[in-house]
């Protein structure tokens, strides 16, 4: 079964970095570089996910236009970054235009950030409201040689 809100969280979890960067007066903007990320839903089962990411100052700009990806298309009308603090709700909808509803708030420094997240959407006709968190650290100013691996 493949649920909506978790890419609706992880794209939080893409757009905070970008957005905190890019909003210049605030002191605990966090840094471009290298990043992990531990991804938690918790519906009916817990589900927790870790992964790395490049975070590039040149990405900035098509991250603050809303988060989404290549499966979901999202729209955060409240989106509030600044003073540490983070706060979004809006709406993600799938190519099947299924939609879930995403208020998430938290936290971040310059090296870290963390998001509580509460999703509504149906299965089946049936309403349900998973929640999630996302949690962040930076690794390191310089993101690995993807050829490197090769």
């Amino acid at each position: 079964m493949r649920l909506l809100p978790v890419a609706a969280l992880m794209g939080l979890a893409a757009m905070l970095p970008m957005q905190a960067a890019s909003a210049g007066r605030d002191e605990n903007r966090i840094l471009p570089g290298y990043w992990e990320y531990t991804n938690r839903l918790d519906f009916l089962f817990t589900d927790t996910k870790t992964e790395k990411r490049c975070v590039k100052p040149a990405d900035v700009d098509k991250f603050l236009s809303g988060p989404s990806n290549r499966h979901y298309s999202c729209d955060y009308p409240t989106r509030v970054v600044g003073d540490g603090k983070a706060s979004f709700k809006g709406v993600c909808r799938d190519k099947r235009g299924r939609e879930a509803r995403v208020s998430a708030a938290g936290t971040y420094s310059p090296k870290a950030f963390h998001l509580d997240a509460t999703l509504g959407t149906s299965i089946g006709g049936l309403p349900i409201s998973p929640t999630a968190s996302v949690d962040a650290k930076w690794l390191a100013a310089d993101c690995p040689d993807p050829d490197a691996a090769k």
